[in-house]
């Protein structure tokens, strides 16, 4: 591929805990779908393309006209396979498209934590999650089908958006949120859909809208794929889910570590930015056979960087490795980037150059590796280290606490602000693996968020129609304070809290229901009579119809001979006059 191109913007799959990353993804990410037929010697090269206008038909008719295989085309955006020898050629038609820099994944890992949400209480009372469509959207849900009707409900929509339509991808990070997922809320209905580039998302999410999925649990991360303030191609997909009335609990990083921001600084003159007094190297420990991904942003608009800066890495021998030497030239971003495989064990060094620019910038160096072991810059400035789409205002960011009975902010935890001066992350989630098999170690942020998106869906069931600004507002305003910890964000932890003001619950002791005549199973009535104990909540019905909702419930007074009525889903004055049964109460159920 032409070096004009290059790799600039960075996804990183914020994985489990900040010490320990799953291998598989980085090669999975290139793809397994068959080249298109080109000579040998031409390879094929994946390309995402923006189409200018969205006009996506110019944009398909230009790939095959250089012998290109068009693979998928989602919100103004063609994704293509293109003999290499044809890429000069279409990166040329900047009237026609925009080449979009490759989204590149990084795995990057670090006692239940049920219980620090209320979540069982929640559970006993009746509240399962039951009607919220959640959305688990990974980069893969390896072994999701042995997990099935265990740690995964026994159904589940499951579908890649991958070109080469694998749902596995070589990691379990999918499959470990949602089973986080289901542990706090079993009565949700689970989708499990991965990608592996901008515009696999984008298609997902089309999807997505279209299924009317209430919550989505995202626990993945790009670095600089915008400038910082919620915009940027990731973004723009993910807003265009919250404004169709999606909710998304979103992971903000493990990287407050692994990076530094501030003024570029150079007092001798030579071009080489001071990290902190004269040093103008920042060192990053690695092991022999990380991969080493390195980004320079600076604060210069999106697309039209006139400042000229590059990035260089150089190994434990203090050799030159690779360099990130990329033109802004006022039509470029503002971003750098590199990777490189880690040939030994030990301290890499990072050196950031001014090569063109009026006046310094305000610069922002990320260096992560793969597997993460969670080890630190020598220099870092936690600030501003938010992935993206955690910098968007329609989400809900989640940072992590530390284990143990004294939870703070974890100190890996990536925090705001945002690029506009924005709060984030909004609230804090516990790590850990809900209730997935011990061995399993998952925490860091990516264990946070499916904590949220799970306590969202409870909070739906219990406040029917609710939409996303709603559930926002609910999660948020039950959260609890910690102790502050010096440069932190200052966030609150998640906590469903009390039960109160929601209406009845379950009460305690056995159920017990008897159907007088059989259960419909195309839809229709059925006469029931409920044996008790008092105060069964009819909005829990679907408990004793093993998870099937009835469209309404009728009872009979017999002493007035008068009907009334309970609409599930309805909002609470509408079933204001009925919303219990009492035992030896005679009930018609309307069923779907």
């Amino acid at each position: 591929m032409p070096s004009s191109i290059g790799v600039r913007l960075l996804v990183v799959l914020v994985l489990c805990a900040p010490v320990l990353l799953p291998s598989g993804a980085p090669a999975a990410h290139a793809g397994d779908a068959p080249p298109p037929a080109v000579a040998a010697e031409d390879e094929a090269v994946r390309l995402e393309l923006i189409a200018v206008g969205g006009d996506v038909e110019r944009a398909r008719a230009l790939v095959l006209q250089h012998g290109g295989t068009v693979e998928v085309v989602s919100g103004g955006r063609v994704q293509a396979l293109v003999p290499s020898s044809a890429v000069r050629a279409i990166e040329a038609r900047r009237d026609l498209v925009r080449v979009d820099s490759p989204g590149i994944f990084l795995p990057l890992q670090t006692a239940s934590a049920l219980e620090l949400i209320d979540a069982p209480t929640w559970n006993a009372a009746g509240f399962s999650g039951f009607g919220s469509k959640v959305a688990i959207l990974d980069a893969g849900f390896q072994a999701y089908q042995s997990a099935l009707g265990s740690t995964l409900p026994p159904a589940v929509t499951a579908i890649s958006f991958r070109a080469d339509g694998q749902l596995s991808a070589a990691t379990s990070h999918g499959r470990r949120a949602a089973e986080i997922v289901f542990s706090m809320a079993p009565g949700a209905s689970l989708y499990l859909l991965n990608f592996s580039t901008v515009t696999e998302l984008s298609s997902a999410v089309d999807y997505l809208i279209a299924e009317d999925v209430d919550v989505v649990s995202f626990s993945l991360g790009y670095v600089h794929n915008g400038p910082g303030d919620g915009a940027g191609p990731v973004n723009e997909i993910v807003s265009r889910a919250a404004e169709a009335g999606i909710a998304w609990s979103v992971a903000s990083g493990n990287w407050a570590q692994q990076h530094w921001a501030g003024a570029f600084r150079d007092t001798d003159g030579d071009g080489f930015h001071e990290f902190e007094g004269a040093a103008e190297m920042n060192e990053h420990a690695f092991m022999a056979g990380d991969l080493i991904t390195a980004s320079l942003r600076w604060d210069e608009p999106w697309g039209a960087a006139c400042s000229d800066y590059d990035l260089e890495v150089f190994g434990p021998s203090g050799a030159l490795l690779r360099a990130a030497r990329g033109i802004q030239a006022c039509e470029q971003d503002p971003v750098e980037s590199l990777q490189v495989l880690a040939t030994q064990t030990g301290a890499y060094s990072i050196r950031v150059i001014q090569a063109a620019a009026e006046a310094p910038r305000h610069i922002e160096l990320m260096v992560v590796g793969s597997p993460d072991r969670g080890l630190p810059l020598a220099f870092s400035v936690p600030a501003g280290s938010l992935s993206e789409p955690a910098d968007n205002a329609s989400v809900i960011t989640v940072g992590a606490l530390t284990p143990g009975p004294d939870r703070t902010e974890a100190p890996y935890s990536s925090r705001g602000p945002t690029a506009d001066g924005r709060f984030k992350p909004n609230i804090l989630g516990p790590t850990g693996s809900g209730n997935a098999s011990p061995a399993a170690t998952f925490g860091g942020t990516s264990a946070a968020a499916p904590h949220v998106a799970g306590a969202l869906a409870l909070l739906q069931e219990a406040h029917p129609g609710a939409d996303a600004a709603r559930l926002a507002m609910l999660v948020q305003s039950r959260a609890v304070p910690l102790a502050p910890v010096p440069g932190g964000s200052g966030a609150m932890r998640v906590d469903l809290g009390s039960l109160a003001g929601l209406g009845p619950v379950l009460p305690a002791g056995g159920l017990d229901a008897r159907f007088l005549g059989d259960i419909p199973d195309g839809g229709g009535l059925a006469l029931v009579q409920y044996d008790g104990p008092d105060g069964y909540p009819a909005r829990f019905t679907h408990l004793l119809l093993d998870y099937r909702a009835p469209l309404a419930v009728y009872s009979l007074d017999i002493a007035s001979q008068e009907w009334s009525a309970y609409v599930t889903g309805a909002p609470a004055f509408v079933n204001a006059a009925f919303n219990r049964y009492d035992d030896g109460q005679l009930l018609v159920l309307r069923l779907p």
